[in-house]
């Protein structure tokens, strides 16, 4: 039979009332947190707990993402509800200056409102939101549609002409990761959204002034002459019809399928903040059950834990007393 020190016996006493206080400070964070583990080393499952934190901490980042993404998506369909108004107003113009009832001081009144709705379509391609440029692709710090002029005239609203910034990234498409396994595309380039109107109110606005301008189809190159009244009055006329059917094709075929792209982002954005929502509510029960303490069971074993403790500070405090007082 193996005889134990008075000095071990000391010892095993005051490790005793040691491990006593640890479990009296567990379980009291317990009570006070609720948590049986506040940190996954804690835990026997520390990996587990481990591996849905950083599941938690992935899905908050794409929901910060989404609610970015959707407030961009918003204010591209805001630009472009405006632009579609701005196209029905300039078709309204085009098809009152069409009428060969009016001289041409009276076309060129009209296009004095002209040129200010192809400025305020130029501003909607150069709106930034949050201090980058939507339609400016990857250089998002410089406005992609820059003033330049045409050949005549010389001054005034109808020699200037907009141009679809040509620096490398302007063109280029954004992508945002939004899930796990999904990515949207953030923007369209300025110039495929935009860029037909511009050119559309331009040859309005030109031929309303009393300006053809080259060449008679396609993007415009910076010339035309002014016309020739009364000789080139029925040009004048031919030249504001034409700019009809390209305004129709403007909406038609850019502002419309733009609009359309617009909603389906939106869609599936929700659609993915749904699934992440889904996928979060999923985690947190999961790390709930895991690292939740019954909070009857935590005060019971925080009671049973005072009362031992207790005991072993009584008996500890006896034990070294006695033995202090052999030495004396």
């Amino acid at each position: 039979m193996t005889r134990i020190s008075e000095n071990q016996f000391s010892k095993l006493l005051v490790n005793y009332t040691v491990n006593n206080k640890e479990r009296v400070n567990k379980y009291s964070e317990q009570v006070a947190t609720g948590l049986k583990a506040s940190l996954p080393s804690d835990s026997e499952d520390a990996g587990v707990i481990s591996r849905y934190k950083q599941t938690l901490d992935r899905i908050d980042g794409y929901m910060t993402t989404i609610a970015r993404v959707k407030s961009v998506v918003q204010f591209q369909d805001d630009a472009l509800s405006q632009m579609t108004d701005l196209i029905t107003r300039a078709k309204e113009i085009a098809q009152q200056g069409a009428n060969e009832s009016l001289t041409p001081s009276a076309r060129a009144f009209l296009a004095e409102e002209v040129y200010q709705i192809r400025d305020q379509v130029a501003g909607l391609g150069n709106s930034s939101f949050q201090g980058k440029y939507i339609y400016g692709g990857a250089d998002d710090d410089d406005p992609p549609f820059d003033g330049t002029l045409y050949d005549e005239p010389a001054t005034g609203p109808a020699s200037v002409k907009y141009e679809f910034d040509a620096e490398i990234g302007t063109s280029q498409e954004r992508s945002v990761r939004i899930t796990d396994d999904m990515s949207m595309t953030l923007n369209t380039p300025g110039n495929v959204v935009f860029g037909t109107t511009i050119e559309a109110l331009e040859r309005l606005g030109r031929s309303l002034s009393g300006y053809a301008t080259t060449p008679d189809t396609g993007p415009t190159d910076g010339g035309g002459s002014a016309y020739s009244f009364p000789a080139d009055y029925t040009t004048q006329t031919a030249d504001i019809k034409k700019v009809l059917d390209l305004l129709n094709k403007a909406r038609d075929e850019d502002v419309i399928p733009e609009r359309t792209a617009l909603g389906g982002k939106m869609r599936r954005l929700q659609t993915a903040e749904s699934l992440l929502t889904l996928t979060k509510t999923s985690a947190q029960e999961v790390l709930s059950r895991i690292q939740n303490a019954d909070e009857t069971e935590s005060v019971a074993s925080l009671s049973q834990a005072q009362t031992a403790l207790q005991a072993s500070y009584s008996v500890t405090a006896k034990v070294l007393r006695l033995t202090i007082m052999d030495y004396l």
